[in-house]
């Protein structure tokens, strides 16, 4: 892994696959601390994009309730994290 990348299954990575869901997210424009349901391009479509992306890149699924549930970009991941235990 060069300087600079992120590593399989962190943090940043899933922020940066959440960028690529949604369209109309600048690519490095969002963090882990970002609550998602502010950004401007979130709605029904943008939520139905992150699931999809969930079940393609991290072979589990989330509920929408648990989608809800989450304010931040961590806490989605951290969701994601427990599935995969």
């Amino acid at each position: 892994m060069s300087v600079g990348e992120v590593g399989p299954g962190t943090a940043e990575e899933f922020v940066r696959n959440f960028e690529s869901a949604i369209e109309g997210i600048e690519p490095g424009s969002l963090s882990p601390n970002t609550e998602f349901a502010t950004i401007e391009q979130w709605d029904s479509l943008a939520a139905l994009s992150v699931l999809a992306m969930v079940d393609a890149e991290y072979d589990t699924e989330i509920s929408g309730n648990e989608l809800r549930k989450s304010r931040t970009l961590q806490d989605l991941f951290g969701v994601i994290q427990s599935k995969k235990q």
